[in-house]
């Protein structure tokens, strides 16, 4: 049992740090894109915090426009107006962050693609004729389209979202935060008991 989980234990270090490497290398066929990418993490950034900010914004309409006009005979929407087209520009400005940082994707995820099928292309016009007895057609045009278009959805699709996500959770703590120190800790403490009994689940008795 215990050569089993050091065997484990070796194959996922060995997965970790080709992942690793991989991601590093990777990230190499991004630095003629640094500029764009700095746009791209700008974006996302603007992103997320306007997605934040707009849920805030709710609770500011609420009680400084819409409740004192209730209770108004005489009700002016003047500044009701003004509040709701702030709040469509805020909108318009996180809409026209998304789009950007997805197009600019787009483009870096296809120059880099471009730039890797021309370097596999380049290293199989020299591997020997034994490599193309022993592989079918199938399998050398899958590295072209099957294996490449994974790292199109990596850099185009998983990549963008997840920072995004770590943006966003970073503007949304800042919030509540902001909000209410208590609740945030009691929120920030009832996530983490949640996350360790999802990671370490409670034995039931009987050892099952």
């Amino acid at each position: 049992m215990t050569e089993k989980r050091k065997m484990e234990q070796g194959s996922t270090g060995y997965r970790g740090r080709a992942m690793s490497a991989t991601l590093k290398r990777l990230l190499g066929y991004m630095k003629t894109y640094k500029a764009a990418l700095v746009l791209v993490v700008v974006c996302i950034l603007v992103s997320a915090i306007v997605s934040a900010a707009s849920s805030v914004f709710l609770q500011t309409l609420i009680d400084d426009y819409i409740t004192p006009l209730l209770t108004t005979d005489d009700p002016v929407f003047t500044d009701l107006f003004r509040a709701l087209c702030l709040i469509g520009c805020i909108y318009l400005i996180g809409v026209a962050a998304t789009l950007i940082y997805n197009q600019v994707m787009v483009t870096i995820a296809q120059g880099t693609l471009k730039t890797i099928r021309d370097e596999m292309f380049e290293k199989m016009q020299y591997l020997p004729t034994r490599f193309f007895d022993t592989h079918t057609h199938g399998e050398i045009m899958s590295l072209y389209t099957n294996d490449t278009d994974t790292l199109r959805q990596l850099l185009a699709q998983a990549m963008p979202q997840l920072i995004s996500s770590v943006f966003t959770i970073v503007v949304v703590f800042i919030c509540m935060l902001n909000i209410s120190i208590p609740l945030t800790l009691v929120a920030g403490c009832a996530a983490v008991h949640r996350y360790g009994h999802g990671k370490y689940p409670l034995r039931q008795p009987g050892g099952q």
